[in-house]
């Protein structure tokens, strides 16, 4: 199997203790193994493959359930995220008997590029169009999952191939505009003349102290917001923002307490945008597929109704 570039991939060897997934150690130059598998307790019988795409490796996983599947499931990751990350929501899908399919985003976990930075969000929808293509039809249900980025990625991709056919569009407090958006911007256009990066802070995005210690020793991590990648995502919003209406039905899961996304504004340009169903937890922050377990499992609950 082919290895991620140590030029384009983190190479700091992290080992992880005091967790439920034991110490382990994961060097990300070992890419895909038994290392990777054991550090984020992600050893599902996945398959793993690399989609070459516009000069970028994606670096895709699939998963199929023990028993005949009743469809399948594209899950698109966020920003900064990767699969690894998303143990639990696979472990429901592939509980619910669907086949799980899913990448790391160009400049993400194992794929190549530029950490956490695009020149545009169009390369990212791209990319979406074309892992959906190597997805063969199937009978049965088929559904596309976004968490924050993902659902931006989505709604992207959607926008552009309204003829694309899902049961179920899912949007996991989906990244439209970020939080506090008037005053970030205007330290993003004071930041971009002279800056290329500032530091990331890891903020408490969720209410589960396990992840987030996950997340800060994670070596496929990016450690800084790169100019750049706010720069796209400015210019994707306001073109979001000046499209008109669509008949696509969407459902929208979103944290009363999440200050990554403004979910005031974006409900009310989604309902404006599309026919959505929202389901709100009002005690959820933003990363809601790594939220307690508790609130993990009322977003199960709500789903089992699908």
């Amino acid at each position: 199997m082919p290895k991620a570039s140590s030029a384009q991939v983190p190479s700091n060897a992290v080992s992880l203790g005091g967790s439920s997934r034991g110490n382990t150690a994961f060097d990300p130059r070992d890419g895909f193994g038994a290392d990777y598998r054991a550090f984020f307790d992600l050893d599902l019988g996945q398959t793993f493959e690399w989609l070459e795409h516009d000069g970028v490796r994606l670096a895709v996983q699939r998963f199929a359930p023990p028993r005949e599947a009743c469809g399948d499931v594209v899950l698109v990751h966020g920003y900064y995220d990767h699969v690894g990350l998303y143990g639990h929501a696979i472990r429901y899908l592939l509980g619910r008997g669907f086949r799980v399919h899913c990448y790391d985003q160009e400049g993400h976990g194992l794929s190549s590029g530029e950490r956490a930075t695009i020149a545009s969000f169009d390369r990212y929808a791209s990319a979406l169009a074309a892992f959906i293509e190597t997805i063969p039809s199937c009978a049965g249900a088929r559904w596309i999952v976004g968490q924050s980025m993902g659902g931006s990625v989505i709604l992207e991709h959607l926008d552009r191939n309204p003829e694309t056919d899902f049961d179920q569009v899912l949007l996991l407090a989906p990244l439209v505009r970020p939080w506090q958006w008037p005053l970030n911007r205007l330290v993003w256009l004071a930041a971009r003349p002279f800056l290329g990066s500032i530091p990331r802070a890891f903020a408490a995005n969720t209410d589960n102290p396990e992840f987030m210690a996950l997340l800060r020793a994670d070596p496929l991590q990016a450690k800084t917001l790169p100019v750049a990648w706010v720069t796209a995502m400015a210019r994707w919003l306001r073109q979001f923002e000046a499209r008109g209406a669509s008949e696509r039905k969407l459902t929208v899961i979103q944290g009363g307490e999440d200050r990554t996304v403004d979910a005031t504004y974006n409900l009310v340009l989604l309902e404006r945008r599309y026919r959505i169903e929202v389901f709100e937890l009002p005690t959820a922050r933003h990363h809601l597929v790594n939220e307690s377990e508790a609130i993990r499992a009322e977003i199960w609950r709500y789903l089992d109704g699908r």
